[in-house]
């Protein structure tokens, strides 16, 4: 008798142990748990204090509910060291909240560093221009313009690995973007773009209008064909800025491109990369 007796006393006591830490594991607090078996939360309560043992039926629903099997409920030792489903989706979350935000810079700096690489050449050729028109004869005066070039060119391609080596590292991505969010952008993209266009066709008018002013005003032809240069600079940095963070949204197109580039670097698709 003594023997059944601390048997008893050490099941009562392992599945009050085992109990909260497989609810708070499955998610349930003990008021859901009580509704799942068709129980009030004091017999809950009283289960997870080591007062009462429930009925065989009982158990029996209690390991369906709680997705474990009956040692684990009665006989194992169980350590409360598994986060619980809120805590997992918890984590999750921050994860996928940690990856908006790294995707969502990455496509902003991308696109800043495209939009900057053609604004330099144009503005280099801007400075080339402006330094003919101030007399400029040295060789010396296409070493601004090469400076330029030589920045942009870096920027390329080093957005450009920055940018592979992103599409590597992440083939696969989440919906982020909520509808409104691309709606919203697309007001502001149409507006930029509008106002860019206008820009250009403005400019392209302000460097008629001053070459037929300054016809016959060689210096001051360069200067206006140098301004001509820096606005154009602006207005096309502008749409490929806008142009490319638009395109951020459709998350869709990324990951096919992603896939493409993964395979060219020959780590298989996503798929494959998942199933290693």
């Amino acid at each position: 008798m003594i023997g059944a007796d601390e048997r008893t006393g050490d099941t009562m006591t392992n599945f009050s142990n085992n109990l909260p830490i497989l609810r708070r594991r499955a998610g349930y607090t003990q008021e859901y748990l009580a509704e799942a078996l068709e129980v009030s939360r004091q017999a809950v309560s009283k289960w997870e204090s080591g007062a009462t043992l429930p009925e065989a039926a009982t158990l029996l629903t209690l390991a369906e509910v709680l997705d474990c099997t009956l040692d684990q409920l009665m006989r194992e030792e169980l350590a409360d060291d598994i986060p619980s489903r809120a805590e997992r989706q918890a984590v999750d979350e921050e994860a996928r909240f940690a990856l908006f935000v790294a995707y969502d810079r990455h496509m902003d700096r991308y696109a800043l560093t495209v939009a900057g690489g053609v604004m330099l050449i144009m503005f280099g050729l801007g400075l080339l221009i402006s330094l003919v028109g101030m007399g400029s004869t040295s060789g010396l005066v296409v070493v601004p313009l090469l400076l330029c070039v030589a920045a942009a060119v870096f920027l390329f391609i080093f957005g450009g690995i920055s940018h592979s080596d992103f599409q590597k590292a992440h083939p696969v991505l989440p919906e982020f973007y909520a509808p409104e969010a691309a709606v919203g952008f697309n007001r502001t993209f149409r507006i930029g773009m509008a106002v860019s266009v206008s820009a250009i066709v403005a400019d392209v008018a302000l460097l008629v209008g001053l070459a037929s002013l300054f016809e016959y005003d060689e210096t001051m032809l360069l200067f206006s064909v140098a301004l001509f240069f820096f606005i154009l600079g602006a207005a096309v940095g502008a749409l490929i800025f806008l142009g490319m963070v638009q395109s951020k949204y459709n998350l869709k197109k990324y990951m096919e491109r992603a896939a493409i580039v993964r395979q060219s670097a020959g780590l298989g698709t996503p798929d494959e990369a998942g199933m290693k």
